[in-house]
């Protein structure tokens, strides 16, 4: 994604404009919100609706969106009306990132497939469990890991598993641990085409102009039918910022103004775009994608932040080589007391 393009997207990632209400309307707009980091992803649906941690928890305690694999080999919060076309669409993949990964670790895709079986069954019985109470049930039944037991890895991939088949998916929370509970997903309505032209067109909705190959970075599908979706899809041709894009037939790209500084979770909607050599600025993206949070100045990345948690405030600190001018320093200032009202805490902004 280039940074130059965000002034376009702000306003079709709800970033501006009228919050929405819901968390799960912020996952329905957006088609899917990357939730590999739990708490960071609320954070995420935060900035689009300007609900609370304890809000946006409760919501996702009550089932109102999922989190599991779909897309990309990592979690995802959707909509479980959505599930069913987003697992014909991508399940398969994202299969074969496992099949890949079973062979580095000693997990043949047929021993995958074999535990799945039992843990689905664990879950219909007894769920919600959490993981470490499927990987019991496992021992129990006899069925065992690479290493005679059920390390992280494995036992991971054994429930990515079983959330591609539509099986189990997200319960709630049990303290701090994440708990699956059975699905009963009906098939999918859709046709293949309708199917291909639904995906683009929520895409685009959501993430604003866009190209094929965003689309096929997003939802790991291959160029050609990346392409072949845009076709179907109700969408025309653009050209913002000197690069050829498409929009929803019915949308007129809108240029917001680019806020002076931005504290986004690493994972957020607002970078999942293809990501070329000289995107975002000067600063690059390998090292910084890997914190926590990204640093945004406008629109460009500019470095990282952390966050530091106790029972009376919340810390917020920022990491950057890029020089803080004064409108950017206060900007984070309001960045970071919008996060502490996510969290509940008084937030202290702490830069370099």
């Amino acid at each position: 994604m280039k940074s130059s393009l965000i002034t376009h997207r702000l306003r079709p990632q709800r970033m501006t404009g009228t919050p929405l209400p819901t968390g799960a309307v912020v996952v329905g707009h957006l088609g899917a919100v990357q939730s590999q980091l739990h708490d960071m992803s609320l954070w995420s649906l935060s900035g689009r609706s300007g609900l609370t941690r304890a809000e946006l928890a409760a919501e996702f305690a009550a089932g109102a969106f999922l989190r599991t694999h779909v897309l990309r080999p990592t979690w995802h919060h959707v909509l479980t009306a959505d599930l069913p076309d987003l697992l014909e669409l991508t399940a398969e993949r994202v299969r074969r990132s496992l099949d890949t990964g079973g062979r580095t670790w000693g997990l043949p895709a047929a021993e995958r497939h074999a535990a799945a079986d039992i843990a689905v069954d664990a879950v219909r019985a007894d769920g919600p469990l959490t993981r470490a109470e499927v990987g019991a049930r496992l021992l129990a039944a006899g069925c065992t890991g690479p290493d005679g037991t059920w390390g992280s890895i494995p036992l991971g991939s054994v429930l990515a598993e079983a959330e591609l088949r539509g099986a189990v998916g997200s319960g709630p929370m049990r303290g701090k641990q994440h708990t699956y509970r059975a699905l009963d997903l009906p098939p999918s309505s859709r046709t293949p085409d309708e199917r291909l032209a639904w995906l683009a067109s929520t895409y685009v909705r959501g993430h604003g102009p866009s190209r094929p190959e965003d689309l096929a970075w997003w939802a790991t599908l291959p160029i050609t039918v990346a392409r072949r979706a845009f076709a179907l899809a109700p969408l025309r041709p653009v050209t913002l910022a000197g690069v050829d894009l498409f929009t929803a037939d019915d949308a007129e790209p809108v240029a917001d103004e680019v806020p002076a500084a931005l504290l986004l979770p690493n994972y957020d909607e607002l970078i999942s775009y293809r990501r070329d050599p000289g995107d975002w600025g000067p600063q690059g993206t390998d090292a910084v994608l890997r914190a926590q949070g990204l640093v945004l100045f406008d629109g460009a990345l500019a470095g990282s932040w952390t966050r530091t948690e106790s029972a009376s405030a919340v810390r917020v600190e920022v990491t950057t080589p890029v020089r803080v001018t004064r409108r950017a320093a206060a900007a984070l200032e309001a960045e970071a007391a919008r996060f502490g009202r996510f969290a509940g805490l008084p937030a202290k902004l702490v830069l370099p």
